[in-house]
């Protein structure tokens, strides 16, 4: 009878409390109509989800962390419809001790905001079809990466396919968006910037204990997930996403770095470059080499992936990928020609670059 009492009292606890999750997580969700029903407050809300964790003391500034403090920052790379998601992050993951600033990018940071809700099952299956054609495609390395963009069949299955499609330019549009806050603040970079999805969970007293002991400094970048194509194929590694993806605070000093390579600058006019679009992180912790430069210019030059029409004398890297993956449209894939059109998965995009 003893055990049975308890087992009563345990009974009605565990159902109160899952009386109250429930309760919490809807008034938590929300509802996801209204949000899109009004885009201008959905974007404060997002902006607010950010600056509720950079400005923890309630004070127009950064918090300050002394130079010999680990730093993290992490850009979740997310989507409106799905905000609960974001909100769990940050009031856990966001939490620890160091991580300065939690970046997010939705369909809101997107070069074409409105993807998601103007393209059509039909578009997903242009965009499939023609990426997956190769005849007029010169490069081993993007011959084999369009022979493995998503098919129609696989597409077919996923829940939103014309989401998934819009949100492979997302992690380069939240790159430039992180770049843009180290220009306007001078906050200095990080040690680590984590790059990962709006499901992805992070240990970060295990990343702190295995990261906080090795030199930053170093460009080093590392992935939950290496996947390696075959390589009597094709040389390539790219990070998977969902694992997420480490980037040292030298890489990032390559990757905001601005690059020079005379005689290379590309011919397409659809950004305005006005002077200040193009502006990179000035490289206070070491300086690029000529070999560097060199390897760098070399490489653009080869343009295995049709980037080099892209480059502009003194774009960054992350200026280059955002540009690269932002200009051709989904919604206009009816007009892309042999040689226009965004053709890889954001996956890819990381590793190539």
């Amino acid at each position: 009878n003893r055990c049975n009492k308890w087992e009563n009292y345990l009974f009605v606890a565990v159902l109160l409390q899952s009386v109250a999750l429930i309760v919490l997580f809807e008034k938590f969700q929300g509802n996801a109509e209204d949000k899109l029903k009004h885009p201008q407050e959905l974007q404060s809300n997002i902006r607010n989800l950010e600056n509720s964790h950079l400005l923890k003391d309630d004070t127009p500034h950064y918090r300050e962390t002394s130079s010999s403090s680990f730093t993290v920052d992490i850009l979740s790379v997310a989507s409106i419809n799905q905000l609960d998601l974001l909100h769990a992050q940050q009031s856990t993951i966001a939490t620890h001790t160091s991580v300065r600033n939690f970046f997010n990018a939705t369909e809101i940071d997107d070069a074409d905001p409105d993807c998601h809700t103007d393209i059509t099952m039909q578009h997903v299956e242009s965009v499939s079809n023609f990426c997956r054609k190769r005849h007029n495609v010169v490069s081993p390395v993007f011959r084999y990466l369009r022979s493995q963009y998503a098919n129609t069949r696989w597409l077919g299955k996923k829940k939103n396919p014309a989401g998934w499609l819009c949100a492979q330019v997302r992690p380069y549009s939240g790159l430039r968006k992180a770049q843009s806050h180290y220009l306007q603040t001078g906050q200095e970079l990080p040690d680590y910037l984590l790059i990962f999805d709006d499901d992805t969970y992070y240990n970060m007293e295990k990343f702190q204990m295995n990261f906080a002991s090795v030199d930053s400094s170093i460009e080093k970048v590392y992935s939950g997930c290496l996947v390696r194509s075959p390589i009597q194929t094709i040389n390539f590694t790219f990070p998977f996403g969902g694992f997420g993806s480490i980037l040292s605070k030298g890489a990032l000093v390559r990757l905001f770095g601005k690059n020079q390579c005379p005689g290379l600058d590309g011919t397409n006019d659809s950004f305005n470059n006005n002077g200040s679009d193009y502006i990179s992180i000035e490289e206070k912790e070491s300086s690029s080499t000529e070999d560097s430069s060199s390897a760098f210019c070399g490489r653009l030059k080869e343009n295995n992936v049709g980037e080099l029409k892209y480059f502009t004398n003194g774009m960054s890297l992350v200026d280059l990928m955002y540009r690269y993956s932002s200009t051709e449209r989904y919604r206009d894939v009816n007009k892309w020609t042999r040689n226009a059109g965004f053709c890889m998965h954001s996956d890819w995009v990381l590793g190539y670059f």
